[in-house]
Formats: structure tokens, sequence, C-alpha cells
């Protein structure tokens, strides 16, 4: 990871609901929905708060350096990665100033916390559907959604 880079949930692509013990989120470019285990979630939320990817590590592990913690680094590393790389966060702004100066506090995940790696599933069973834009793909005679790239209406006109 590059040194201070910080990333923001890309809204202009990205919704997403957080419940109890996961958050999903949908592309809505591609179509492709993912649901994010606890230990995923608080992560992202992290990122989109503003901690730098370097200092995301020092929070939820603090700054021992046993072997487990390089390894949970290593992880964490490529989750954000992954959410790069599936666009589900962006980097932000240089000028963006919303990211918080604070002391980290305690370790997230310090002695006699369990840490469970942070999980990224990706679903594309209902992509279809999701790829169709009830606003944008209108069909003008009936007035309701037809699937992207189809000319004829869903319903037979006789």
């Amino acid at each position: 990871m590059n040194a201070g880079k910080r990333y923001q949930i890309d809204r202009t692509r990205i919704i997403f609901e957080q419940f109890e013990d996961e958050t999903v989120l949908v592309n809505t470019e591609t179509g492709y929905y993912y649901s994010l285990s606890n230990t995923g979630s608080e992560v992202l939320r992290l990122l989109d708060e503003g901690c730098s990817a370097d200092d995301l590590p020092t929070i939820l592990f603090g700054s021992s350096s046993s072997e487990d913690t390089h390894q949970w680094r290593d992880i964490v590393e490529k989750f954000v990665e992954r959410l790069v790389d599936e666009s589900i966060i962006t980097v932000r702004s240089s000028d963006d100033s919303n990211h918080p100066e604070r002391d980290p506090g305690p370790a997230r995940y310090g002695e006699g916390t369990e840490y469970v790696p942070p999980m990224l599933d990706r679903f594309d069973d209902v992509r279809d559907l999701l790829l169709i834009d009830p606003i944008h793909q209108v069909d003008q005679e009936y007035g309701w959604p037809k699937e992207r790239g189809n000319g004829n209406s869903s319903r037979s006109r006789n």
C-alpha cells in the first residue's frame, strides 16, 4: 500500500446496507453484490471515515511485532487491495480533509480478543436483474424496464 493513501466508498457506483453481522454492497455498474463479514465491515467503515490504509493495521492490532500480527497485517492489506480491485473503494482526492488526526487508542484486536480475518464474498446470481435500470431503461410504449440492449419489449404486441 502506498504511504498515507486514504480511501472512501465509491458512492457513484456502490450502494450498501449494514446489518447486524454483515454489510451487503451492490455495484450498480457491474451488477455484482457482495457480503462483508463483521471484520470486513469494520475495515470498510474505518477506511471510509478517513483512516489511511497504512494506519489500519496499527488501529486493528496495535504496534506489536509478533508473527501473528505480521500475518494479520498482510491479510488486511490484501483485503484493502481487493476492495480497490472490485471498485468498492476509491482513493480520496488529495484535498479531501475529512480524515481524523487522532490517537488510534487501544488496538481493537489486542491480546485476548479473537481476530477473524475480513471476508468479502462476491455474487453474480442476480446480476442480470440488478443491471436492469428502472429509471433509464424504460420502454417508452409500456413504461417499465427492459433489459439493457434489448430493443424489443418484453410484452408481446398484437
